[in-house]
């Protein structure tokens, strides 16, 4: 049987190349990484469908995260940028990420506590990640590009 945290096993010659991208976290403004725990221990609380998708997608993201004093790059996707990304392929969509929004917002407004929200955070310009999606179905998220809304 093959053990997903031993990738290893199925690859020997990669071993360090494993061991690396495992051992390298991405890095987070410390604001967003704090956030990022405030949305997870909302998730707790709550009995709101999703909500037990979406904290295994927070709890994931802040484990393999690190918190940085004035990180300021522009190819990573934090709070208040604007994002456009494709799903499986499909054409790209633009948003702003924001940590909350008031009930009702126009479209265009991608909350981080909701599953494409904490997939999106963190994520490089070109970068491409699993997104889980509410039936447990899983598609593949791509960053198109980013621009610092603030």
């Amino acid at each position: 049987m093959f053990d997903f945290a031993q990738p290893h096993q199925m690859f020997p010659a990669k071993r360090s190349v494993f061991r690396a991208l495992r051992n390298t976290p991405s890095t987070l403004p410390e604001a967003d990484h704090q956030k990022l725990q405030t949305h997870l221990e909302n998730c707790d609380g709550a009995i709101l469908p999703g909500s037990t998708l979406l904290a295994y997608v927070l709890a994931n993201k802040l484990m393999n995260t690190r918190p940085v004093a004035d990180l300021h790059r522009s190819d990573l996707v934090v709070g208040g940028s604007l994002v456009t990304y494709a799903v499986d392929g499909d054409g790209p969509q633009t948003g702003l990420l924001v940590h909350s929004a008031r009930t009702g917002t126009a479209g265009g407004v991608i909350r981080v506590a909701s599953l494409l929200g904490a997939t999106l955070i963190g994520m490089q310009l070109g970068q491409r990640a699993p997104l889980l999606q509410e039936d447990g179905s899983i598609s593949t998220l791509r960053v198109i590009d980013v621009t610092s809304a603030i």
